[in-house]
């Protein structure tokens, strides 16, 4: 297959994911929306709650997405019997990784009063997360079926259930929240309980769906459940946990800047989180791109088909760099407009113009970095890459973020831009070394094949 076809391809399962992302962040922003209506204080709580509860949710997401490329992989070997092995063990991991996640979740919880918070936030955020809590089981389960079926290329159905979800999301939310005659009103916390409900809901329709779809009804008809094998697991966390260790470094960084930046003051503060808020969405682009990547190349692997596999590569990255340049665009240009929609006060314009500019230049390394990533993970080498990450987030980019911004040591403090030129620094140090990885990781094939 030609480039074009391929980008074709990673189009065609990128957009579904791409909306189904939209779709999740905006199922939080609603929770934020709602419960604001209760007071600010309900709203400040499920906030602070969901600072715990993010990196818990997408370390557990991470891990399990292992399933991707090695699904992938499996069917594009056209080895059913494989992959319904590394499905039933990958319930297997999806359990021990919600245990684990919750045994996380549980002695995260009192960092609420640690925090020295008002007694009403600490009981709301603390009964937000045990809602939220009770629904991680089928959010691990549903993350099982979506590998499964994005592994064989469809990525519509739960785009489309998820839809449908928060349209349920919102009737549930006003029962919970504001109570009615057949339920009490939980305030804030109450859209745990509706966010736990339409996760329970989705697992019954993906589930549904896969015995019923054109691709995933075979499998699932030769599926068996099988004991736990304790050298498949090792092997999925193996490859697993540093997906999740590399999500969980990039939140780690951006909360620690957030921090940070946190102690300039409110329009600081403000500042930054319009720039945040503004990238986020952006990212979301790139992130689906990648998720596709890796899809398309565990399948070539599987087909033992590795220059299809490069060209997967390639294509993603031409496309990453097509949309780096129309976001770095859109994002300069439309800094004049943009910013007042968030907030009138000059300082904060002023802060967060000079922040959009960062975030702009970075659109291109962040683009790069997460669809060479995801392409690595599309051979399923995840390790070095993890290194790569802490190493080029931790060691380089925070590290500069703190010198220039906070101490004379190089140059006068330059405050607040300086922790977004680190973020700079960062993914630049990132692409370039998983871009060193991938030319290496290629030239280590084409070595083993000539042997």
């Amino acid at each position: 297959m030609s480039r074009f076809s391929y980008i074709s391809s990673i189009f065609k399962l990128a957009w579904p994911i791409w909306i189904t992302q939209a779709i999740q962040t905006a199922m939080v922003t609603i929770d934020l929306l709602m419960s604001a209506q209760v007071s600010e204080a309900d709203m400040a709580a499920v906030g602070t709650a969901l600072s715990i509860w993010h990196p818990i949710y997408f370390f557990s997401m991470g891990v399990i997405m292992v399933l991707s490329p090695l699904l992938s992989k499996s069917y594009g070997e056209s080895n059913l019997t494989k992959l319904t092995y590394q499905l039933a063990q990958g319930i297997w991991l999806a359990g021990i990784v919600c245990i684990f996640s919750l045994g996380v979740l549980t002695l995260s919880a009192p960092i609420l009063s640690y925090l020295k918070l008002a007694t009403p936030l600490i009981v709301i955020g603390q009964e937000y997360l045990l809602y939220l809590a009770v629904g991680l089981p089928f959010i691990c389960l549903t993350a099982v079926l979506r590998y499964l079926n994005e592994a064989v290329g469809q990525t519509k159905p739960l785009m489309l259930i998820s839809l449908c979800g928060v349209l349920i999301n919102i009737p549930l939310n006003y029962l919970f929240i504001y109570g009615s005659s057949i339920t009490p009103a939980f305030g804030g916390a109450g859209c745990g309980i509706a966010t736990s409900i339409v996760n329970i809901l989705i697992l019954i329709a993906l589930w549904q769906y896969s015995r019923k779809g054109e691709y995933t009804q075979k499998i699932l008809a030769l599926f068996r459940f099988s004991p736990l094998e304790i050298r498949e697991i090792i092997l999925q966390l193996k490859i697993g946990v540093p997906i999740g260790l590399t999500i969980f470094m990039e939140i780690a960084l951006f909360a620690a800047i957030a921090l940070a930046i946190a102690t300039h003051g409110t329009s600081a503060a403000a500042a930054h989180q319009i720039a945040l808020n503004v990238t986020t969405n952006f990212y979301m682009i790139p992130l689906s791109i990648g998720m596709a990547t890796t899809v398309l190349i565990g399948q070539n692997v599987g087909r033992n088909k590795p220059l299809d596999a490069k060209t997967v590569a390639y294509s993603a990255i031409s496309m990453a760099f097509i949309f780096a340049t129309c976001s770095c665009a859109l994002i300069y240009l439309s800094r004049p407009w943009l910013i007042p929609y968030f907030s009138d006060d000059p300082q904060v314009f002023a802060i967060a113009s000079l922040l959009l500019f960062w975030a702009a230049v970075f659109q291109y390394p962040d683009a790069l970095q997460t669809v060479i990533s995801s392409s690595l993970r599309g051979y399923a080498d995840t390790q070095k890459p993890m290194y790569f990450v802490l190493f080029a987030y931790w060691c380089v980019g925070f590290p500069y973020g703190y010198i220039v911004g906070e101490t004379d040591w190089l140059v006068a403090p330059q405050g607040v831009s300086a922790y977004w030129q680190g973020l700079l620094i960062s993914l630049s140090s990132a692409a370039v070394l998983l871009t060193v990885r991938l030319f290496y990781f290629w030239n280590k094939q084409c070595k083993v094949k000539s042997i």
